[in-house]
């Protein structure tokens, strides 16, 4: 594959799956959380169907993976292209602080929202198993970890904005 196309492959895999990260990231930290929080067991169905069996965290992992891998892979071959001159660049300097961003961001999400949502899923099986409706103490449980994931993924969703704007701006810096 010449270079152009190669380019070109790796720009796309960024971008597609970049798109779906912050977008899932945006709706989960803004709408999807607070709408879990009003609607109480029912939400947590919702949530339940969605992450395990539905299987968004899988892919929201995997858009995350590509577009780091995607991005990395991008910075690396133009310092290579240019023997390390490009590094020097203000466009590569923000590009690279996008870069630390994104990652920080993917960290954030992943860690701190995939152990908080596996508890939570499995606090809500455990609810189902019993055949019993959650109890006050079961809600406050439950609250408290969508506080955790809001802020957490808040937080990702914050780093992977900046992310955007700084891969959006580098060409002109």
């Amino acid at each position: 594959m010449n270079e152009a196309a190669l380019m070109i492959v790796l720009r796309l895999i960024h971008v597609i799956a970049g798109v779906f990260w912050a977008g899932t990231a945006f709706l989960i930290a803004w709408f999807l959380i607070p709408t879990h929080r009003a609607t109480g067991q029912a939400g947590l169905t919702f949530v339940s169907e969605l992450m395990v069996r539905r299987k968004l965290r899988v892919y929201l992992a995997a858009a995350m993976g590509f577009t780091i891998l995607s991005g990395l892979a991008m910075y690396v071959r133009m310092m290579m292209l240019t023997h390390g001159t490009w590094a020097h660049t203000t466009s590569a300097k923000v590009l690279g602080f996008g870069a630390i961003c994104a990652i920080i961001g993917g960290g954030v999400g992943t860690s701190i929202s995939g152990r908080t949502g596996a508890k939570m899923v499995a606090l809500g099986q455990q609810i189902q198993a019993t055949g019993q409706p959650e109890t006050d103490a079961h809600r406050a449980q439950i609250d408290g970890y969508l506080s955790t994931m809001q802020g957490a993924m808040r937080i990702a969703a914050g780093l992977i904005l900046i992310a955007i704007a700084t891969m959006a701006s580098a060409r002109y810096l």
